[in-house]
């Protein structure tokens, strides 16, 4: 009985003396799903983590979502190993039941493929390898909280084993910064040199690379600022229904080349085609370019 009070007055003292000690804490209400194990936890302070409210995507090894919130505060990662016999979806609703039990905001979720790929969840999202799944088995949500936000992801890798994995980001409103980039209102108001310059990329519906006139503006905007360094995008769909990446690597080439030979240093721009590889930008255009501007 003594060392029990002498181990819980240290407890106190600890919570006390370190109020970061109490918050890295899941809330009081959560309950993990029925006999799974827990295989992964950690705990940290984030300047800036990223909750995505829309399908993920890669263009040349960055990760892009269309909506997203950035968030400082306390991050608690787990992750639970579900025993055998139990689905990825029977772990997701019993986290997404509790939530709204507790009048959770769901800002955004999905299923399947229409979360964007697995290892780009697994390792870049949460960065944690076991989480790289079947693509088709995953679920994810995102919800605002009264003690701030959660990312809950839940998917079956190809041996057979199932995972759930929470993101738990303790975070006074005051800390919380909706969107990095603009609102999509916000952006209309931009043209599409101010959100380059604002946003740090601008996707350009309709724009080909074929065109003279891609060139001309190209050639515009690196005059305009001759310290800008550019990766250029070049989208495109093909009647074929093929991914498109023949012919748009043959015109991220052929652009490249014009505008080197108009006077462009080699260093100050790279030209990359991924055909229709991301139909999220793509839309019903048969066309685009994305320019990201590059930090030195």
């Amino acid at each position: 009985m003594y060392d029990r009070l002498i181990k819980l007055f240290i407890l106190a003292a600890l919570i006390i003396a370190n109020p970061t000690y109490a918050s890295n804490q899941f809330p009081d209400w959560f309950t993990p799903f029925p006999l799974a194990s827990l295989e992964n936890q950690s705990a940290s302070v984030t300047q800036d983590y990223q909750l995505p409210l829309s399908q993920i995507t890669r263009i040349q090894g960055l990760l892009r979502t269309q909506n997203e919130l950035r968030l400082k505060g306390d991050l608690i990662r787990r992750t639970w190993q579900l025993s055998p016999g139990n689905t990825p979806e029977q772990g997701f609703d019993h986290v997404r039941d509790q939530l709204l039990r507790q009048q959770a905001n769901i800002l955004f979720e999905c299923s399947s493929r229409q979360c964007g790929a697995s290892n780009l969840w697994a390792n870049q999202v949460f960065g944690y390898a076991n989480l790289l799944g079947v693509d088709s088995t995953q679920f994810y949500l995102a919800a605002e909280i009264e003690t701030g936000h959660m990312a809950v992801y839940a998917v079956r890798r190809g041996n057979g084993r199932s995972y759930l994995h929470i993101d738990y980001i303790h975070v006074a409103p005051a800390v919380v910064e909706q969107v990095a980039e603009p609102q999509m209102e916000d952006v209309a108001d931009l043209t599409w040199q101010q959100q380059l310059g604002e946003v740090g990329y601008v996707d350009l519906h309709g724009w080909s690379a074929a065109e003279p006139e891609t060139l001309q503006r190209l050639l515009a905007l690196l005059d305009d600022d001759l310290e800008l360094k550019l990766r250029i995008v070049v989208h495109q769909k093909v009647n074929t229904g093929d991914t498109g990446l023949t012919e748009s690597n043959a015109q991220a080439q052929r652009l490249e080349s014009e505008l080197l030979e108009s006077g462009v240093m080699p260093e100050r721009v790279s030209v990359f085609g991924i055909g229709s590889l991301a139909p999220s930008i793509l839309g019903s255009d048969d066309h685009a370019i994305t320019l990201i501007r590059l930090e030195e």
